[in-house]
């Protein structure tokens, strides 16, 4: 019971966090936010890379949940790069 209050805690707190951040990015300049989201992109794709990776090295045999994981990271990173993943402002 314990153990469960305290990851029911650590939930709230990391998105009453998140809630914060976001308020704070909503009043940024354009250029700002543009220039956030691409590293957004670049974090999350090279996370799932990472985690891709790490699954297929630690498993020590082939899965195409892993190597497909794997690809979307690049895809992302790649496409991120070339300027393909772009957000109309609003």
């Amino acid at each position: 019971m314990g153990k469960g209050f305290l990851i029911l805690m650590g939930t709230f707190v990391l998105i009453g966090v998140l809630h914060i951040v976001s308020i704070k990015t909503m009043k940024l300049s354009g250029t700002k936010k543009t220039r956030f989201r691409k590293i957004f992109w670049y974090c999350y794709g090279t996370l799932f890379m990472l985690s891709g990776g790490i699954n297929l090295i630690e498993k020590g045999e082939f899965h195409w949940s892993f190597t497909f994981q794997f690809i979307i990271g690049l895809v992302v990173v790649i496409l991120n790069l070339l300027g393909k993943i772009e957000t109309k402002q609003t």
